[in-house]
């Protein structure tokens, strides 16, 4: 046996680890703890018959979001119930007033995890807590993911009923003035 041999079958190992070390890392799922700047909560509305948009200008999100072990995932949503628009000052001023969301009293408006269900490839439905106007209530939402570019795109849909909530009192409480049904869409871009 010549000395060049076991230096050769030593390369031949270290190159095969390497190998298999990288193969199991490629394989390996993500997880993702960072949400990148632009989160976005958009709502819908139903005033009349009329449908309206609006969306919330401050969003703060933190996460971690492993599809492996989805026990040990999480989230939080926290919006700022003052940075609503919805089409105009004289709307922004009245969803901001103590008839809606009460901004001045309860300044945020909070959803947090507490377990995520896998329902399909890149599908989830994420049961919670959802608080907004003093009011904290069971919420389950639905959330579709996709990778981009070594992120994850997260995408929640959910249908809040405001009376549960106390959205709309006084006079805005009547449903047929403006629909029970808030659909509200938001999305956050993950990275690892």
């Amino acid at each position: 046996m010549s000395a060049s041999n076991p230096r050769r079958w030593a390369r031949r190992i270290a190159v095969g680890a390497t190998a298999l070390a990288l193969a199991g890392a490629a394989g390996a799922a993500q997880v993702y703890t960072h949400v990148l700047p632009g989160a976005q909560v958009d709502f819908q509305a139903t005033q009349m018959g009329v449908h309206m948009k609006g969306h919330f200008g401050q969003v703060q999100a933190q996460l971690r979001f492993d599809p492996q072990n989805l026990a040990a995932s999480h989230v939080q949503v926290v919006v700022d119930c003052a940075s609503v628009h919805a089409g105009g000052s004289q709307a922004d001023e009245l969803l901001r007033g103590a008839d809606w969301l009460d901004a001045k009293a309860h300044a945020q408006a909070r959803f947090v995890s507490t377990a995520f269900t896998a329902d399909g490839p890149g599908r989830y439905e994420v049961s919670g807590r959802f608080s907004v106007r003093g009011r904290t209530r069971p919420l389950q939402v639905s959330l579709r993911t996709h990778a981009e570019a070594g992120k994850l795109a997260m995408d929640v849909d959910f249908h809040l009923d405001r009376s549960q909530w106390g959205l709309g009192s006084g006079s805005w409480a009547d449903t047929s003035v403006v629909a029970a049904d808030i659909p509200v869409h938001v999305q956050l871009v993950a990275a690892p």
